[in-house]
């Protein structure tokens, strides 16, 4: 059995790095992954996603383990959990073909430190075909490991570019829209107070034509011009 590990700190808050985690297949940099199939997702009461996804990949094995695998392509199963109130992405995956030969468990948790996010990975590798082949086969496994990590965190750098650069354009949206109401807002108002104006002025004009046309009926009335 061998055992592996990582550890990684992105200099991103949690909140981009789980998005860019999401829409981590297919990238540029980790051709080998195929896709991933969702098997199962929901909220439980305590307000955690749970999720279960089909990895699938091309294992990409040498030569003299062929013969023992066959199938080059590899199945595995991952169970995350995203806990939004502690800010953590933890994730639990293994290998459901060729487990008879071989087992891979591995353990992945994203944790929120403030503005930056603190990854750790890790892994369990046990072959059980012969004592031979078996320390050959986690031997290629681990380096296979900490090579498709390294390709993992660049594949994950450039998605997270690409989640800022649309959060970055959505926020620019937002304020256009947010400054276009504003002076809509700004203009109606204007407006409004420019038709309370004109509508006190008629208002008073029809006073004052009315308050003259009283005096002038009053002047031309003998009666009303005695009394007065």
């Amino acid at each position: 059995m061998k055992f592996w590990q990582s550890s990684h700190t992105f200099d991103h808050p949690w909140s981009t790095v789980t998005q860019a985690f999401w829409r981590k297949y297919p990238n540029e940099y980790q051709t080998v992954v195929y896709g991933t199939d969702t098997i199962d997702r929901y909220v439980a009461p305590d307000g955690k996603l749970h999720s279960t996804r089909l990895i699938i990949s091309d294992w990409n094995i040498p030569g003299f383990m062929k013969f023992f695998f066959g199938d080059t392509r590899g199945y595995a199963v991952e169970y995350s959990i995203v806990d939004p109130i502690e800010q953590t992405l933890t994730l639990k995956s293994q290998n459901i073909n060729a487990a008879s030969l071989f087992k891979m468990r591995e353990d992945i948790v994203y944790k929120s430190e403030g503005q930056s996010t603190d990854l750790q990975h890790e892994a369990k590798i046990l072959f059980s075909a012969s004592r031979l082949f078996d320390d050959a086969a986690e031997n290629w496994l681990v380096n296979e490991l900490t090579v498709s990590a390294r390709k993992g965190l660049k594949g994950m750098e450039s998605i997270i570019d690409k989640v800022e650069i649309e959060m970055q354009s959505a926020m620019a949206a937002i304020d256009e829209l947010s400054t276009e109401t504003i002076k809509s807002v700004d203009s109606l108002a204007n407006d409004a107070m420019k038709s309370i104006d004109s509508s006190i002025s008629d208002a008073e004009k029809f006073i004052d034509d009315s308050v003259d046309s009283i005096k002038k009926t009053m002047l031309s009335s003998p009666e009303l011009s005695h009394e007065s």
